[in-house]
């Protein structure tokens, strides 16, 4: 089963690893191009400043399978990502998700928002599918009908223990949603808009959900062909 790992970590203060130009830049590059050469990398990698908060890096690797990561990470990850502690204060979690609407572009796109939906660990198959669906519904009666949306993508959690955020030692399953953007100005723009209003009620009202957060990012890319 095809999975999107995503992890977050925290950046010292004063670098600029965005900037390829900067020691600190081509240590971050640097270890993500060694990550998409090695034998059974990934075919694809991003990351990412969280825009309100510069000092949290996100990153996100596209893999063929959840043992195709582990098996990775066991023979090259060590050697790939040595340098990063260098320009990076602590990793926060490292977890994966399983796509259910996928569009590969999403990350790609000046800015995405990302929505972080987390519910009991604990939640049944049935109340996964009833998230989704109310999801979907968002997707369907608000996005689809805002030309400025380039493209969305969300998916469950394949674990149940995701750090819960802003809650110390909460742990719970998430349900995380990729929306993209041409600009933070245009998804604020349509959300005065009575599409976003009116529809926004099916992601609130989802059955147990313990927490909704949304952030923005802009990311770089890596891919196998892009090496």
């Amino acid at each position: 089963m095809a999975v999107t790992e995503i992890g977050c970590m925290g950046v010292k203060p004063n670098l600029n690893i965005m900037d390829p130009s900067t020691r600190e830049g081509r240590i971050m590059t640097g270890a993500y191009e060694a990550v998409v050469s090695k034998p059974g990398g990934p075919q694809q990698v991003y990351w990412g400043l969280e825009i309100e908060n510069p000092l949290s890096v996100w990153a996100f690797f596209d893999w063929d399978s959840v043992e195709e990561h582990e098996v990775f990470a066991k023979a090259f990850g060590g050697e790939a990502v040595k340098e990063l502690p260098t320009i990076l204060t602590h990793g926060e979690f490292t977890k994966h998700i399983a796509m259910k609407k996928t569009e590969p572009l999403v990350l790609q796109s000046p800015v995405t928002e990302v929505m972080l939906a987390y519910f009991p660990s604990d939640i049944s198959p049935a109340g996964k599918d009833k998230a989704a669906a109310q999801l979907q519904q968002f997707v369907e009666k608000s996005l689809e009908n805002c030309s400025d949306v380039t493209a969305v993508s969300y998916g469950w959690g394949v674990e149940n223990d995701f750090p819960v955020r802003g809650e110390p030692g909460q742990l719970g399953s998430l349900l995380t949603a990729f929306i993209g953007w041409p600009s933070i100005d245009a998804h604020k723009k349509f959300r005065e808009m009575e599409a976003f209003k009116e529809s926004m009620d099916f992601v609130r009202d989802m059955e147990g959900i313990v927490k909704l957060a949304m952030f923005h990012i802009s990311c770089q890319s890596l891919g196998k062909e892009t090496k």
